[in-house]
């Protein structure tokens, strides 16, 4: 509880400091910008969210239907919205699937089961991310959309090689399990030996189990080559989807000087920072790394009123809709 609170705190006072420095030099005229938003435009960039989530939330329901075939789209669509709300106020994004394996216990899948699934989701997404960002590489030989910020270019380098060995490292568990687990069990028993693990509220034998799921869902990955292709297909959409959203929100401003695929470029290389950042939501890092990207095509008022309306589809507001949907889930459960 006191570390949801410090969270939040720190997100408060980031969004504060957000605002302040993004409104200080041109209040009114960022201002006078929002006042010209094309709503219908606008509202279609919230469609395209909306759409991109249920792309996600295919990814997810294709391994939760591996052990419970009745398992509805619109049950993970609820929760791939609450998962929003969860990972928007948590570092790293960290506390979205504990939540989700939780609620799909409380549908009556076991933890193992729901475990096993979001772990193989992760991967999905892992790996469809570093797709993503080969794309974004290989079309920015000719867009060459890269900040003149010299220490943001290295972050997105760092961010992708970081990303990419994460996969690689998942990818090699499954050749090499009982090495792995070996290795990682022989880890935990020196950590606990000097009780460093135990201020984290946790026991050694919880950790050993949730290894032996994890090691057992890489080496079910060899057998399932249909579905992990047809899960990373749906990430991919979705994450085109969600990197599409700048396009649409500078156009309902009026801006011509942008491409779709210089939106998807650009925000594939902002999000690869953003991974650096362990203020919820990346708060104040991904703002900055935004202006600095799209500053490219646009300056002053426009180039600020486009990343505050940015980051409110894609962070507050997924956050809301991620709140309700918590409610509607609670009120399910109590009928």
């Amino acid at each position: 509880m006191k570390n949801k609170k410090l969270n939040l705190i720190i997100l408060f006072i980031a969004i504060g400091l957000v605002l302040y420095f993004s409104l200080k030099d041109d209040f009114s005229g960022v201002i006078k910008e929002l006042s010209k938003v094309n709503i219908l435009i606008f509202l279609f960039s919230i469609l395209i969210l909306l759409l991109s989530l249920l792309f996600k939330s295919l990814s997810l329901k294709t391994f939760i239907n591996e052990y419970e075939k009745k398992y509805k789209i619109k049950n993970a669509y609820q929760l791939t919205l609450i998962g929003q709300l969860l990972n928007g106020i948590t570092p790293f994004q960290s506390g979205g699937q504990p939540f989700q394996i939780y609620l799909l216990k409380k549908d009556g899948i076991r933890i193992s089961d729901s475990t096993n699934a979001m772990i193989k989701d992760f991967i999905a997404f892992q790996t469809a991310l570093i797709l993503v960002g080969i794309f974004a590489f290989l079309i920015n030989i000719k867009l060459n959309v890269f900040s003149k910020n010299q220490y943001l270019n290295s972050l997105i380098f760092l961010g992708f090689l970081i990303n990419f060995i994460v996969m690689i490292i998942l990818l090699l568990i499954s050749s090499a399990k009982k090495t792995g687990l070996k290795l990682s069990n022989k880890f935990i028993d020196f950590l606990f030996r000097f009780k460093v693990m135990k201020k984290f509220g946790t026991t050694k034998e919880n950790i050993k189990k949730s290894l032996n799921h994890f090691y057992k869902t890489s080496g079910e990955l060899k057998d399932q080559k249909k579905i992990i292709i047809k899960s990373i297909i749906y990430n991919i959409i979705h994450l085109i989807l969600l990197y599409t959203i700048p396009f649409i929100i500078f156009k309902s401003l009026g801006l011509n000087g942008i491409t779709v695929l210089e939106s998807i470029v650009s925000v594939a290389f902002v999000m690869l920072i953003g991974n650096f950042i362990p203020i919820p939501g990346a708060t104040g890092g991904i703002e900055y790394s935004f202006l600095q990207f799209f500053g490219i095509f646009t300056t002053g008022a426009i180039l600020t009123g486009g990343m505050l309306l940015w980051r409110f589809v894609t962070y507050f507001l997924a956050m809301i809709i991620g709140f309700v949907a918590l409610v509607f889930r609670k009120r399910r459960i109590k009928k």
